[in-house]
């Protein structure tokens, strides 16, 4: 199969520059003077109520700190799709948890390659700026990607006093439980289960993200389920298939890291608002990148 050029690509995406209709501007944000990105990072970094790493991940992937922004959006990750929608609204700043440029270094250069090179170039032509959000913000107490996912569940009543990853739900079975995690969360395909269906649950443990086995084996034995994002299969899946091989009645969900992440991006910016008033701030989904065959 052939890749498309970097013009095909941008075409296929949206166009090379949109011109946005205004919606933030109709939410009555008043602008009393210019807000930058880097007048926004530095807001952050103030509210954030954590130390602020030297070596981290949350730093400007793409555009001019210097840009003055029009409004923000939150997204988990800056996808083509994310990036046209932001500015359709008139936004000029992507907030996202994930990388841009397909890797930890979110390098916008490399590999010459014409889909990186046609994001790249859409970010440009369309005046935007992107800062990756993820180490800081997981950092936070409670933790903001379970609280966001229990609060899109309507767990938040059955949270443990002291533990914002841990719920005593109502008994429900695993594939009741899975099936309901499927129509909130609006998971498409990328939702797998591990264990009896008829498994009865109670206790849920929450690994939002992306989790090294230590996480799971450091949850399982207190809960009879794990709803994670994403996990490797020969650690924490073979554990789990492990544990029901062995007769114990534990279940594990794996919804996938973009859709455990979504909610906490929500949540991210109902916290934005907390502190920046001169421009709109939203939330974007990506959306579950999965279908499933029939």
């Amino acid at each position: 199969m052939t890749l498309p050029s970097r013009r095909e690509f941008v075409a296929l995406a949206g166009g090379g520059s949109l011109v946005a209709p205004a919606v933030f501007a109709q939410k009555g944000a008043v602008n009393a003077a210019p807000i930058t990105g880097s007048v926004v990072v530095d807001r952050i970094r103030g509210n954030i109520g954590v130390e602020w790493k030297t070596n981290t991940v949350d730093s400007f992937k793409a555009g001019d700190p210097a840009t003055a922004v029009k409004g923000i959006v939150t997204t988990t990750m800056a996808t083509m799709d994310v990036l046209r929608k932001s500015v359709a609204a008139g936004a000029n700043m992507v907030i996202t948890c994930e990388p841009t440029f397909f890797a930890k270094a979110d390098n916008p250069n490399a590999p010459a390659d014409p889909v990186l090179a046609a994001k790249r170039d859409f970010i440009q032509k369309n005046g935007l700026v992107v800062w990756r959000f993820s180490d800081h913000w997981r950092l936070r107490t409670p933790d903001p990607l379970a609280q966001g996912l229990s609060d899109e569940m309507g767990w938040t009543k059955y949270q443990a006093a002291d533990d914002a990853t841990r719920f005593t739900l109502p008994v429900i079975t695993l594939d009741a439980l899975a099936a309901d995690l499927k129509k909130r969360l609006g998971v498409r395909g990328g939702i797998r289960v591990v264990g009896d269906p008829q498994t009865e649950i109670r206790k849920v443990g929450l690994l939002t993200g992306t989790t090294p086995l230590a996480a799971s084996l450091r949850t399982m034995p207190a809960v009879d389920a794990i709803v994670a994002g994403e996990v490797r299969e020969w650690e924490s899946v073979e554990y789990a298939q492990d544990t029901v091989t062995a007769g114990i009645r534990k279940g594990m969900i794996l919804l996938g890291r973009v859709v455990s992440e979504e909610p906490g991006m929500k949540l991210c910016a109902a916290w934005l608002r907390t502190f920046i008033g001169e421009v709109p701030v939203t939330w974007i989904a990506t959306g579950d990148p999965y279908w499933r065959p029939v």
